[in-house]
């Protein structure tokens, strides 16, 4: 539905596939285990795809049989009407109907999750098959673990069967759309745009892509996906080429002016004034967290940020290098109480305490405080101290042109101090080290385990050095 020509290329040309970045393979792993997990609700099925691909005409085959012969709860359940294929995850009896259940590995359903639904309907309706229920299965974001962990209450249930009911006459007819772009002598036409990223990133983005230059319009900070492609649309494709007005969000006018000139753009006394505020010794802090979908802990709901590690480098006046701190819990095991102790012993004192954009260490140790009344004065006397690296970069009083709009650290790092980079690390940014901690307690081999804590020790580590190098860049800019 989101692009007829992914849609094709999907079909004939897998090999144009972007490759799976780690963070959508994490994922796409939890949502193959929540689905797992919902099988609970209705325990005792079958797997219809057991012993056979999920789409196969065996599978498809085995779900008639597992119906014929009166089972009661079919998983992964196959059918196949006008040849399109879907897989019902849940498919339970209900006297002579069945109610169909979609699990969703979020804590809210989206449109795209209903016409999925639909479309499963649709298919599994033309079969023949009487459905008494269409409901999408998500997870409770007000579920509190506490002790075991209660199927019942981690789950809620939405129906849309009337949804479905309503889309039949529109899936039929995209249906015979979507046939005739699959049938069609070539790859279908398709300008790049703002479709490409809803409702998600497209899957075949380094293929439609490639011929745009590096950076295109689509690199306009702060600028919509709508904007953006009225001006590719209008034949302007490079940044240097947007007319500047008023009415453009300054970190574009910004990018725009320092891709023209070659050279980074410095607000000086702006600068001055907030670097004289940063006096003494200073601590550079970054906080990792990972979230769940499924609470492992006691006192913990879905998705909930559980800080798992931090890296501190610590300036010294009168020092050419910055003093190393760290901490990593134990994968498995509930974080918080250790975290905290840890952190409160590394940070003890008046240094300010900087980090890159503050808004997520801030909201780290504020729900920490809430947590943990018995240490909220301690850290509250951290969170007074804390202050933002980003803000010279958010305010526009530095940008330089390599950073192509962005003030994200891993846009400012090669910009600012190129011999610092990411890119040689097997852990390159937050999504992935998240994904690496949360599957680390199931890592049985030993040597593997002890390997992937050391990958995220460096990749924490480097991205508080990169803050110190940073600092610097920001010193002598400001003199």
């Amino acid at each position: 539905m989101q692009c007829s020509k992914a849609l094709f290329l999907y079909r004939y040309y897998p090999q144009y596939r972007d490759p799976l970045p780690p963070s959508r393979q994490a994922a796409l792993n939890r949502g193959h285990d929540v689905g797992v997990l919902a099988r609970q609700l209705y325990p005792g099925g079958t797997d219809a795809t057991l012993g056979s691909g999920p789409r196969s005409a065996e599978a498809v085959e085995r779900t008639k049989q597992l119906i014929t012969s009166g089972a009661e709860v079919i998983y992964e359940a196959a059918f196949v009407y006008q040849d399109v294929l879907v897989l019902a995850d849940i498919l339970v009896r209900n006297g002579e109907a069945w109610e169909v259940y979609e699990v969703k590995s979020s804590l809210r359903t989206s449109l795209s999750n209903q016409q999925d639904a639909a479309l499963q309907y649709y298919v599994i309706a033309g079969t023949g098959l009487a459905v008494s229920e269409l409901a999408l299965i998500h997870i409770n974001g007000s579920y509190v673990r506490n002790g075991v962990l209660n199927i019942q209450q981690l789950f809620k249930k939405s129906s849309v069967l009337a949804y479905a009911q309503s889309q039949f006459s529109n899936i039929a007819a995209r249906i015979e759309e979507q046939k005739q772009w699959l049938n069609a002598p070539q790859i279908p036409e398709v300008k790049v745009g703002a479709r490409c990223f809803i409702p998600y990133s497209c899957d075949y983005m380094g293929h439609c892509w490639k011929h745009l230059p590096q950076p295109s319009v689509f690199d306009l900070a702060g600028m919509s996906r709508a904007d953006q492609e009225v001006l590719y649309a209008g034949g302007i494709h490079t940044p240097e080429q947007v007319p500047v007005s008023d009415e453009m969000p300054p970190l574009a006018r910004l990018q725009i002016a320092t891709r023209k000139s070659g050279k980074p753009f410095v607000n000086r006394e702006a600068l001055r004034k907030y670097m004289a505020t940063l006096s003494g010794d200073l601590d550079f802090i970054d906080i990792e967290n990972f979230q769940p979908a499924v609470p492992r802990f006691s006192g913990t709901r879905p998705f909930m940020a559980l800080p798992f590690a931090y890296s501190l480098h610590r300036r010294r006046q009168g020092e050419a290098e910055p003093v190393h701190l760290s901490f990593l819990a134990e994968p498995g095991e509930d974080p918080r109480t250790e975290f905290i102790v840890q952190f409160l012993a590394h940070t003890a004192g008046e240094n300010l305490i900087l980090a890159y954009d503050i808004s997520a260490e801030r909201y780290s140790l504020q729900q920490l405080a809430l947590q943990f009344p018995e240490y909220a004065a301690e850290i509250k006397q951290r969170l007074d101290r804390l202050r933002d690296l980003m803000q010279p970069f958010a305010e526009g009083w530095y940008h330089d042109p390599a950073q192509n709009g962005s003030i994200s650290l891993k846009n400012v790092l090669p910009a600012l101090v190129p011999e610092l980079s990411h890119a040689a690390l097997v852990i390159k940014n937050g999504s992935h080290a998240m994904a690496v901690y949360d599957q680390l307690h199931l890592e049985t081999d030993m040597f593997a385990r002890e390997e992937r804590k050391d990958e995220l020790r460096e990749y924490c580590r480097l991205d508080t050095l990169a803050m110190v190098r940073i600092f610097e860049v920001l010193e002598k800019a400001a003199m």
